[in-house]
């Protein structure tokens, strides 16, 4: 009969899921899981339990010959011996005129690096400079300047093919004469006739632009796309030489911030070990260098 019962599928019954509302919580703690962590919180109550009995029961006067052993002896202090907990250069057995030369040694290292990284610093920027001076001589807009447009700028359209292209100094208006009219009437018909002429003018130049276009060969039109190209070409290759100086610099002159603070850090590490400063201790007390009275 057994065997029979067996034979015949019966439905599984499994443990309960995590709901999707709580899904970032984790796993759906079962029995099993609480009761491990139950077990755990017990044993640890019950240790401390007997460690306050045990601290409530010491007795003041307990004394061993441990407390005044060597290495206990020279808790705080440099050169208090290997087995220490701290693992520093006093730990290792170095004395203290040893560390004070090291921190010297280490000072001047920090020097020699932050000098090596001013020099870099100061090189980039003498580029930076020169390279400044040559676009102000060659007429190309630096990019502090192109920003500070496009910022004045609200309907700038993105394309200045034609703005930074080396093709000779800036054209500048011509100026114009000033004519004074002698009522409001005659002032608008100036102003009617003056229109009049400008958009006269427009419609000439785009004949004549057309009539010389005209005139071209395919071979001129194809060399001016070319050179328009190239110049696009060398404009975005100086924009990322630019870019990259930049880079560069910023990122030297952090460095340089950093190696002066650790300069200036190792230098404090060394006069409080000349007892020349003050300082905080350890347990956080304040306390400054008397000189003694004469």
């Amino acid at each position: 009969m057994s065997s029979m019962r067996n034979a015949v599928q019966r439905r599984q019954h499994r443990e309960r899921g995590q709901l999707e509302g709580r899904e970032k919580w984790g796993l759906l703690e079962k029995h099993k899981d609480y009761s491990l962590r139950a077990k755990d919180y017990n044993e640890k109550k019950a240790k401390l339990k007997r460690l306050q009995e045990k601290a409530k029961d010491r007795n003041p006067d307990e004394f061993n010959f441990g407390m005044v052993g060597a290495k206990n002896a020279q808790q705080g202090k440099h050169g208090r011996g290997v087995g220490v907990s701290r693992d520093s250069a006093a730990a290792r057995g170095l004395t203290h005129d040893a560390i004070k030369l090291l921190k010297t040694q280490d000072q001047n290292y920090l020097r020699t690096v932050g000098e090596r990284i001013r020099r870099q610093i100061e090189r980039l920027e003498q580029d930076m400079q020169l390279q400044d001076g040559m676009n102000v001589s060659l007429g190309v807009k630096s990019k502090k300047k192109e920003e500070s447009e496009e910022e004045d700028d609200d309907e700038f359209d993105g394309f200045d093919d034609f703005d930074d292209l080396d093709f000779g100094a800036p054209v500048t208006p011509k100026p114009r004469k000033v004519v004074f009219a002698d009522d409001k009437g005659d002032q608008q018909s100036m102003k009617r006739r003056r229109e009049d002429d400008d958009a006269m003018d427009e419609d000439k130049d785009e004949v004549e632009e057309k009539a010389s276009q005209a005139r071209k060969t395919p071979k001129q039109l194809a060399a001016e796309k070319e050179a328009l190209r190239e110049a696009r070409r060398a404009r975005k290759i100086r924009k990322r030489v630019i870019e990259g100086r930049e880079n560069k610099l910023a990122a030297l002159r952090k460095q340089y911030a950093a190696i002066q603070k650790a300069e200036q850090e190792v230098e404090l590490q060394r006069a409080k070990m000349d007892r020349s400063v003050g300082g905080t201790n350890k347990t956080g007390l304040k306390w400054k260098v008397r000189e003694r009275k004469r």
